[in-house]
């Protein structure tokens, strides 16, 4: 039981990683400020900043999240911080970044299943 519930801890936070990551590298790449990339939620157990970004990893491992600069609604902004606002963005790119986690997800699942069906015995040595 006990090596169940590890695995499975492993496993959505390699998913959260990959879907988070997807996030992050597009909002950076549209020059859009992260504020925070954080694996879990809750009480942070570990953190650096780096840059603008905190890096953090969090209590429950059951999810993630990245938080960019102009997503709190009614949040007054500096002049200097509009540029990289999320809210202040074109539509395309707010549009790009929301869809990137998932299509990142798609991405390495599809990467995983050409990896196993090409390389069995690599990956799955007991088959």
């Amino acid at each position: 039981m006990g090596h169940s519930v590890v695995a499975f801890i492993i496993v959505i936070g390699v998913l959260v990683f990959i879907h988070e990551l997807g996030h992050f590298l597009t909002a950076r790449f549209f020059k859009v400020g992260v504020d925070v990339f954080s694996l879990g939620f809750g009480p942070k157990i570990f953190k650096k900043i780096k840059g603008r970004t905190e890096y953090c990893i969090s209590a429950v491992p059951l999810g993630g999240y990245v938080k960019m600069v102009g997503e709190e609604p009614g949040r007054q902004l500096a002049p200097e911080e509009e540029a990289v606002s999320f809210s202040h963005k074109p539509l395309y790119q707010k549009s790009l970044i929301v869809a990137a986690g998932p299509a990142f997800n798609f991405f390495w699942r599809f990467l995983f299943f050409m990896c196993c069906t090409s390389f069995p015995a690599c990956i799955c040595p007991n088959r």
